[in-house]
């Protein structure tokens, strides 16, 4: 599958050189004249890349730079600068905003080429070790759900054999029904809470899967579809 590398740039010859060298590199390439149009563009789908000049009308590159950490706090961003901008770009990179940043005029394009690699393999670096953080996260998940419906299945057995014994008074009897139907309620309320759980977790990975909790899942409405 091809990477997808957003370009935002208001100048359309830089714009232009910069797409046309990408898609000769194999990428799929979006354009952005400023952050307005490029923030669209990411609501619309978030690409694997992006790179983006600093000074641009509408909405700067800062100013994109902070609205794409609310969309997706993961892509990796090469911000395209002049000398003027530098400062901001630095505090950018040390506060971890940013991949990392070219120097305007970009004399040697291929440098380019080498940023979005280097951006491409750190995101999925990134995201395999997620995905292996994920697998323990959901195995202790599996562990405490399974801990939470044997017990209650334990108790169900107990009750339906008292339930059958002959010697069995009504009040014992009604006391062991009651115990099933709590232990029905009780692994009904985890398999819900498990299936809430499941919408936490999109096609990729789940960020924080460590600390979803089944206490805290949101049970499902029963007559919900």
């Amino acid at each position: 599958m091809q990477s997808r590398v957003l370009v935002v740039d208001d100048d359309p010859e830089i714009r232009a050189l910069l797409s046309r060298r990408l898609r000769r590199s194999g990428y799929l390439v979006e354009e952005a004249c400023d952050g307005e149009e490029a923030l669209a563009l990411v609501e619309k789908a978030v690409p694997d890349v992006v790179v983006t000049d600093m000074t641009m009308p509408n909405l700067d590159g800062l100013g994109f730079l902070q609205a794409l950490r609310v969309v997706d706090p993961e892509v990796p961003v090469i911000v395209l600068t002049g000398q003027g901008s530098l400062d901001n770009v630095i505090q950018a990179l040390r506060e971890g905003t940013l991949f990392d940043y070219l120097l305007k005029p970009l004399i040697d394009v291929a440098l380019l080429d080498v940023a979005v690699r280097r951006a491409l393999e750190t995101r999925m670096l990134r995201a395999r070790a997620r995905e292996a953080d994920q697998v323990v996260a959901m195995r202790e998940l599996a562990v405490t759900a399974c801990d939470r419906i044997l017990n209650p299945l334990n108790a169900i057995a107990l009750g339906l054999t008292t339930l059958v014994r002959a010697e069995s008074t009504p009040e014992i009897r009604a006391r062991a029904a009651e115990i099933v139907q709590n232990a029905i309620d009780s692994i009904t309320r985890v398999v819900r809470q498990m299936r809430t759980i499941v919408r936490y977790t999109p096609r990729e990975v789940t960020l924080g899967l460590h600390e979803i909790d089944l206490e805290q899942a949101t049970t499902e409405d029963p007559n919900s579809a």
